[in-house]
C-alpha cells in the first residue's frame, strides 16, 4: 500500500479525471493542451499502477469500470483538498478576508439569493466576490471539485451534492419576426417538426441533464435539427431573433423582446415547460471561515435544501 502511493505519478490522476469529465481521450487532450497518444499513454501508465483495468468504451464515448469510477471519486476528493490549500494559507484569523467564487449559468435572477448576498458582502467588506459564468455541467463540476464555493445551475444535481430550490423559470417557444411562422395563429406542434433548432449547450436529448424542456422536444419530436447553440442566453435570444431556428426561451426574459416584436410566441401556450435552478455546493470540501459563513448565509431556511 505504501509503495503504491510513493510510486504513484499525481500527474496522472489529473488527467485520468480529465479523461472521465470529458467521455473522450481527444477532448481531454485538448483541454490539457496535450497530444491524444500522449493522454492515452498516461492512462495505460495509470492502468498499470493499479493494476485494474479503468476505462471502457460505450460507442463512441469512454465510460469507466467499477475500479474506475472509485478512483475517480477518490481522485476528485483530493484535488479538491488540494486546490483549496491557498484558501487555507491565506486565511486571517481576526479579520474576515478571503475570496470567494460562484459558478453561474447564464442570466439567472433572483431577488431572494441576491439581498443574502447583499447583507453578506456588506457586513464582511474584506471579503472578494468572483462569479464565472459556465454551462450546467462545468458548474456542477467546478462545484464538485471546489473550484467555486456555490453553483448556481439547473439539470440533474449529483447526490453527493448539498441543494436548494431557487427558482422555477417557465420557458415558451419562440421564432424571429421574419420566421414564416411568426404572425400564424394556426401554428401547432406538428408543424414546428423538421424546423432548425436553437437550443442551450447543456440541453441535449439524451444527454446527462435532460430536464422538462428537453423533455418536451423528445415528445413532440421538436429540434432535431439543431442549427444553433449557446451557453448564453441572450445569444440564444439572438439566434432565434436573426432567424438561425426557433427556440426555447425562459418567458420573463423573452417577454420584453416579444412586446418589441423581435420575437414572436409559438405553441405550447399552456402547461409550459420548466426548468428548476438550484443553489448547490460541495459540503465535503474544506472551507474557509468566509466560505462558511456565506454558505451558512445562503442555504438557511432555504426551502427544498438537501
Amino acid at each position: 500500500m505504501s509503495d503504491f502511493a510513493r510510486n504513484l505519478d499525481w500527474n496522472l490522476l489529473y488527467t485520468f479525471m480529465v479523461v472521465v469529465q470529458n467521455e473522450s481521450m481527444t477532448k481531454a487532450a485538448e483541454e490539457l493542451l496535450r497530444s491524444q497518444p500522449a493522454v492515452s499513454l498516461a492512462i495505460k501508465r495509470l492502468e498499470e499502477s493499479t493494476g485494474k483495468p479503468l476505462l471502457t468504451r460505450k460507442g463512441n464515448r469512454l465510460g469507466v469500470t467499477p475500479a474506475g469510477q472509485a478512483l475517480y471519486e477518490r481522485a476528485s476528493e483530493i484535488y479538491s483538498t488540494i486546490s483549496r490549500l491557498p484558501l487555507t494559507f491565506d486565511a486571517a484569523p481576526r479579520a474576515l478576508s478571503g475570496k470567494i467564487t460562484i459558478a453561474s449559468i447564464d442570466h439567472v435572477e433572483c431577488g431572494e439569493l441576491n439581498s443574502r448576498l447583499s447583507q453578506f458582502f456588506a457586513r464582511y467588506p474584506g471579503v472578494e466576490l468572483e462569479i464565472l459564468i459556465a454551462t450546467t455541467a462545468d458548474v456542477i463540476r467546478m462545484v464538485e471539485l471546489g473550484t467555486a464555493t456555490i453553483g448556481i445551475c439547473d439539470g440533474v444535481i449529483p447526490k453527493k451534492l448539498m441543494h436548494a430550490e431557487l427558482l422555477n423559470e417557465k420557458f415558451g417557444l419562440y421564432c424571429g419576426a421574419n420566421s414564416h411562422l411568426a404572425g400564424r395563429s394556426d401554428v401547432s406542434a406538428i408543424d414546428l417538426r423538421g424546423e432548425p433548432f436553437v437550443g442551450f449547450t447543456a440541453d441535449v436529448l439524451g444527454g446527462s441533464h435532460m430536464g422538462d424542456v428537453t423533455a418536451y422536444r423528445a415528445r413532440a419530436s421538436i429540434g432535431q435539427n439543431v442549427r444553433g447553440q449557446s451557453s448564453h442566453v441572450n445569444e440564444v435570444r439572438r439566434m432565434i431573433e436573426c432567424g438561425i431556428g426557433i427556440g426555447f426561451l425562459p418567458i420573463h426574459l423573452a417577454a420584453p423582446h416579444a412586446e418589441k416584436g423581435t420575437l414572436f410566441r409559438l405553441p405550447p401556450y399552456e402547461d409550459e415547460p420548466c426548468a428548476k435552478v438550484y443553489l448547490i455546493t460541495n459540503k465535503t470540501i474544506s472551507l474557509s471561515e468566509a466560505e462558511y459563513l456565506l454558505l451558512e448565509e445562503a442555504f438557511q431556511n432555504w426551502p427544498d435544501s438537501a
